[in-house]
């Protein structure tokens, strides 16, 4: 269904409003991108019904207690129109909704309360310094079994590094969720990112005011992250098999390399951002251009250097570890009767990994992109 006048935007049939705490309202529908937006910007975009932008601009301000101008509102609209709110616009974001987990949170909040205090949280680094000495106990051993298997079953490898680490992805993005819930926020959709494939939470986070409870928020993945990479590093050296293995070198290679890591975006970045009350940087090349152009000053900023230098330091002497474990030739099976003798092979083989994920990522995404841009003038409202 096309819109009779484009910019004069007719809500999508079907629609569901759902009032969250904290002056809160989640958006939802089957074909559109899931939204949590204020209550007061919610009932306000409930507003176009097919009239013209400037004949609910006064009813607009009125909602939202901003004097908000006619372009600020038309930019909002247009986002909105991304995601597929209005008749005859696709949804063109990558998010698509799977379930709702509300049920699920509240169950763990009210029966696992002593997931939340501080012995758990002791017993959990326990669990992580456990299975870290014993994979190191066990390194020699690791690294034969990865180069043999991985040479054994290369292609397979390959598939199964990312699937095996999905479900692992969830339940940090689910432990995040629980956090949250547990300081009255609540987690109302998991979903899936159809351009890369990743899976989401999507969570209310304004009842978390206080900087305790988004630190603990951030770092709630992480707990987990812990107590999953001891729980399967245990399991593979109880078991030591293809399948045991496959799932514990995933999560290995994340919690050796990558957990700790100050990209952008990421948890630890994040926590360290709302600890100093300084804003995160663009990742670790970023950082270093702005450190050495202008040095910390502040005790803040020193916080923030430490941190940032001394896991891009731990980080770099981990990756050298790696490399140098996986120096000597690997015996892979290219083809059925046809090997080679390949040096750092684990290493090459995530490097494939990352090269195969990439190109099948961004050929999807030029896809899509240039699908949208051919139906964009038929298919999004003129001026939105």
């Amino acid at each position: 269904m096309e819109q009779a006048e484009p910019c004069a935007p007719l809500l999508r049939s079907g629609l569901q409003f759902r009032a969250l705490v904290d002056g809160r309202v989640f958006i939802y529908h089957p074909k559109v991108a899931s939204q949590i937006l204020d209550a007061r910007v919610g009932a306000a975009l409930q507003l176009c019904r097919g009239q013209a932008l400037s004949e609910m601009l006064p009813e607009v301000r009125a909602l939202v207690e901003y004097d908000c101008t006619a372009e600020e509102w038309t930019d909002f609209l247009a986002r909105m129109a991304e995601y597929g709110f209005f008749e005859g616009t696709p949804n063109r974001s990558s998010r698509r909704r799977l379930f709702d987990p509300t049920a699920a949170m509240d169950f763990l909040i009210g029966k696992c309360r002593f997931l939340f205090t501080a012995p758990t949280v002791v017993v959990l680094f326990l669990l992580l310094l456990a299975g870290l000495w014993r994979l190191i106990a066990n390194w020699d051993f690791f690294v034969a079994e990865v180069i043999r298997i991985t040479g054994e079953h290369p292609v397979l490898s390959v598939l199964l590094f990312y699937f095996c680490f999905l479900p692992v992805g969830l339940l940090h993005e689910l432990a995040h969720g629980v956090v949250c819930r547990r300081f009255g926020g609540e987690v109302v959709e998991v979903g899936l990112h159809t351009d890369s494939a990743n899976l989401y939470v999507l969570s209310n986070k304004a009842p978390l005011t206080a900087k305790h409870m988004r630190v603990l928020y951030l770092a709630g993945g992480a707990f987990l992250d812990m107590l999953i990479f001891s729980l399967l590093a245990n399991v593979w050296l109880l078991w030591p098999n293809y399948l045991t293995l496959i799932f514990l070198l995933p999560q290995a290679l994340f919690v050796l390399q990558f957990s700790y890591a100050m990209e952008g975006g990421s948890d630890l970045s994040r926590i360290v951002a709302e600890w100093t009350d300084l804003p995160e940087s663009k990742g670790r090349w970023a950082f270093l251009k702005e450190f050495f152009a202008s040095p910390p000053k502040t005790i803040a900023t020193w916080k923030r250097a430490a941190v940032y230098l001394g896991s891009m330091a731990l980080q770099t002497a981990v990756a050298a570890y790696l490399i140098w474990s996986f120096r000597q030739p690997a015996l892979v099976s290219v083809l059925p009767g046809f090997q080679l003798h390949v040096p750092f092979w684990p290493v090459l083989l995530y490097v494939i990994y990352r090269v195969l994920r990439y190109a099948v990522l961004n050929s999807s995404h030029l896809f899509r992109s240039s699908h949208q841009d051919s139906r964009q003038g038929s298919s999004t409202p003129k001026g939105q």
